[in-house]
């Protein structure tokens, strides 16, 4: 029986895709004599940590506030594009009435993840029992580094994780990890077929393998 559910965020709990177009935008911007790119090649960088977003687009360390800023403004931010998921909350918390953990797996800085702290319910958000950020391991997703970080903290074993993700990078971090996966299909962005446990979508589908 799982006794934790661990979310990815951006894809699974966000729909935060709008991101993918302002990153195509930012980088034809800054770069408009290298090759346009299509739409597709931007993907990746939607579940990919900040490193290694510029070494897939191959810029420069130096001018990752100048990229950021022509993506998403002189802020830095994208949460205005960014919404959750519908449903997400109820489920959130219907899970956590039957005593079931949660947990948080991203790629995302710890900084990055607690700005979207304002989106959540107050008592949701302040629920998850162990955050694993790309600050607290040594590799990022696909890289079991998270989930074995979140079974340190829990003293869970792998049999009582389920991950819930929507990228071929959580796909391959659970099975690395030997924790079952479930493929958060609501969260789609790319056609490219994952390795999965179980196939959700819709988040009531949780239900469905809770029972």
């Amino acid at each position: 029986m799982y006794k934790m559910i661990v979310f990815d965020c951006d894809g699974t709990l966000l729909d935060s895709s709008a991101m993918i177009a302002m990153i195509q935008k930012g980088y034809s911007s800054m770069f408009p004599q290298r090759k346009k790119q299509p739409y597709a090649f931007f993907i990746p960088c939607y579940y990919m940590s900040d490193e290694e977003n510029l070494a897939y687009l191959q810029i420069p360390k130096s001018c990752k506030r100048q990229f950021e800023e022509l993506c998403f403004g002189k802020c830095g931010d994208f949460s205005s594009h960014t919404h959750i998921f519908e449903g997400i909350q109820e489920l959130l918390r219907q899970l956590l009435d039957d005593g079931i953990a949660l947990g948080i797996a991203t790629s995302r800085n710890t900084t990055a993840f607690l700005e979207l702290q304002s989106m959540f319910d107050a008592d949701i958000f302040s629920a998850f029992s162990s955050i694993g950020t790309q600050d607290v391991v040594k590799h990022t997703k696909p890289a079991p580094d998270v989930l074995y970080y979140i079974m340190e903290q829990t003293n869970l074993t792998a049999q009582e994780l389920l991950f819930i993700g929507d990228s071929i990078n959580d796909a391959l971090c659970a099975k690395a990890a030997g924790v079952d996966f479930a493929w958060a299909k609501w969260g789609v962005v790319s056609e490219e077929e994952l390795p999965y446990t179980y196939c959700l979508y819709d988040p009531q589908d949780v239900y469905n393998i809770l029972r």
